[in-house]
């Protein structure tokens, strides 16, 4: 069983620790929480107990756990996505829609109901302002995939604003 030395430890600490909390800032939008997620990241990392044959192996891993932990903290605290106009503008909705005074807040409400699957990339692309390629490395699914979940999402929350 591989089991890393302290000194290890504070090397790889302080050598990732700066980027994988501006990873973890850039999901959060909140300095308390990053660290939150930081400290987590390097337990399950101190717990991991395997050597990774690279250290770019090593690095992926780390990045994969931030994410992953990041958006966990985000679904846990239950927090109102707030949407900008981007996403209010990347939607196309009925002529008669245009009359509509579009509400932000009745907009984000209608993204949080959206299965899962829909409501993270909406929130990747639209609210984070991830590019569909850095959406499939962070989800592990294709390129089409993406660009198909972003399609029916936007077409859900078009219904739903014409309703």
């Amino acid at each position: 069983m591989y089991r890393i030395t302290e000194e290890e430890f504070e090397e790889k600490y302080n050598l990732y620790s700066q980027e994988l909390m501006n990873i973890s800032y850039g999901y959060t939008k909140n300095r308390d929480d990053s660290l939150d997620v930081i400290q987590i990241v390097f337990y399950k990392f101190y717990k991991f107990n395997k050597s990774f044959p690279t250290q770019q192996e090593e690095k992926y891993w780390l990045i994969r756990v931030t994410i992953n932990e990041s958006i966990d903290l985000l679904r846990k605290k239950s927090r109102i996505v707030l949407l900008d106009k981007d996403i209010v503008n990347s939607i196309s909705f009925k002529e008669e829609a245009d009359d509509k005074i579009i509400n932000l807040q009745e907009l984000s409400e209608k993204v949080k109901k959206l299965p899962e699957k829909y409501r993270v990339v909406i929130i990747l692309h639209y609210y984070d302002s991830l590019p569909v390629k850095e959406i499939t490395e962070i989800l592990k699914i294709s390129e089409s995939a993406v660009k198909k979940r972003l399609e029916r999402a936007r077409n859900m929350l078009r219904k739903e604003m014409e309703k």
